[in-house]
């Protein structure tokens, strides 16, 4: 929860599964206060919920946004062997140079190291600014989360072969789809 790039990848992370499924719980929260782009607000996918019928959600919130006072953050989850195992295994040579966070894997067949914008237009506003950003698909913060969103979105849809219909064949989806490597 400390890193702001993490924080500004989760609107564009809640953004994309939503699409695909429903959140409940949800907590709002913000980047670390002592951290480049401080206090960036967010939300924690610790202790939130999510269903969906067309796929399965794991989140890892490994550290909180407190400090532990040894220049580190208070631990929050642990990964499980199985979770270790993956990122250990795509967040490492050969499939990247140096190992990134926040790290997404989708289906072990996309993966997302870093964030897909920079936490610089999201300084200053509150996650109830931030949402209702994303009717204006103009402002630059949309443009970040959307965009985002939607990269996210094609990845989804690769791996569930464009199920929803109604999401993966509309609007920019299919384009990026086909822009994306080809599964192995």
């Amino acid at each position: 929860e400390y890193c702001p790039y993490c924080a500004a990848q989760r609107w564009a992370m809640v953004v994309a599964l939503s699409r695909f499924g429903k959140f409940t719980k949800l907590p709002e929260t913000s980047s670390a206060s002592a951290d480049v782009y401080p206090n960036t607000s967010t939300l924690s996918f610790y202790g939130s919920a999510y269903s969906s019928s067309y796929i399965d959600f794991v989140s890892v919130e490994e550290t909180t946004n407190q400090s532990n006072g040894n220049g580190g953050y208070t631990p929050l989850q642990t990964p499980t062997t199985d979770e270790a195992k993956i990122t250990n295994t795509y967040n490492a040579p050969p499939y990247t140079t140096q190992p990134g966070i926040p790290f997404i894997s989708i289906g072990n067949q996309y993966l997302e190291l870093g964030p897909a914008y920079t936490p610089a237009n999201l300084a200053g506003l509150s996650q109830e600014d931030i949402a209702a950003t994303f009717s204006n698909s103009s402002s630059a913060v949309a443009k970040d989360v959307l965009g985002g969103a939607n990269y996210m979105t094609a990845a989804i849809c690769a791996i569930t072969n464009n199920q929803p219909t109604s999401i993966c064949t509309t609007g920019v989806i299919p384009s990026i789809v086909q822009s994306l490597p080809k599964a192995q």
